[in-house]
């Protein structure tokens, strides 16, 4: 039943994504929050996702530190997100810069 519900999950996070970037046309910034959302609940439930957010966190050192500084708001408010993004930081992990 879990396997049903991340796929529904990960399908309706495609989506919304879709959705989002049509939305960025819109004069309200209305795409930005529904793609955050859908990119929230994507990494919750796709281990493919995090391992692509683990890589481009490597690679990409300023994308590592917005990363960060997302993690640092989320740490009280949102616990099971905060620990799945910050289960994607790189093992070199160094927050200097």
């Amino acid at each position: 039943m879990k396997i049903v519900r991340d796929w529904l999950v990960t399908l309706v996070s495609l989506v919304g994504l879709l959705l989002g970037v049509l939305l960025l046309l819109s004069p309200i910034p209305v795409g930005l929050v529904v793609i955050t959302i859908s990119l929230a609940a994507l990494l919750c439930v796709n281990q493919r996702s995090r391992h692509l957010l683990q890589a481009a966190r490597s690679r990409w050192h300023k994308i590592n530190r917005t990363v960060h500084k997302v993690e640092k708001l989320l740490e009280r408010r949102f616990r099971r997100l905060w620990t799945v993004i910050s289960s994607t930081r790189p093992h070199n992990d160094d927050h200097s810069g």
